[in-house]
């Protein structure tokens, strides 16, 4: 990374592009028919979740990349509501195939601007609630995709696979 960074920054962009690979893991082994087992009725599926998981990325691409770009111009955040994208999109309809190539390729390119981009991770976004940093926004990313990564081993674990 260009400039000066303490080794938890390394650590932390390594976590981020290292993401694609933990979920990969966390659904290794899994049919297609597994893919649409949840934790409970009522809860999301496990294909859902992947879903859910590349949707919001679409989201924090641009707010990183609006970061990024350092341009000290308002963001406004655009309404998301997973539950509205879930049935609109279909989550339930759609193989997870290229979900999992677009997250992989989405957190390749933040992690290569944040190479390649002096001082990356203290830029910031500066928003109607705000303002935060791409650390900041790198450590919200990578703690989303983790809480629902966590979400499908637990599925797995209650079907006892």
């Amino acid at each position: 990374m260009n400039g000066t960074y303490k080794s938890s920054d390394i650590e932390l962009v390594k976590r981020y592009s290292s993401m694609p690979n933990v979920l990969i893991g966390a659904l290794t082994g899994l049919s297609d028919d597994q893919l649409d087992l949840s934790r409970s009725a009522g809860k999301w599926s496990i294909r859902q979740i992947v879903h859910h998981i590349v949707d919001c990325e679409l989201n924090y691409l641009q707010y990183d990349r609006y970061a990024l770009s350092n341009t000290d111009r308002m963001f406004i955040f655009p309404d998301f509501s997973g539950d509205t994208w879930n049935m609109h999109m279909q989550y339930s309809n759609r193989p997870i195939e290229l979900e999992i190539r677009f997250f992989s390729l989405i957190r390749e390119y933040i992690t290569h601007l944040c190479d390649i981009l002096p001082e990356s991770l203290d830029r910031t976004l500066k928003h109607e609630d705000g303002e935060f940093t791409v650390r900041q926004a790198l450590e919200h990313d990578n703690a989303h995709a983790q809480h629902h990564i966590d979400q499908i081993i637990e599925t797995r674990k209650i079907h006892c696979f």
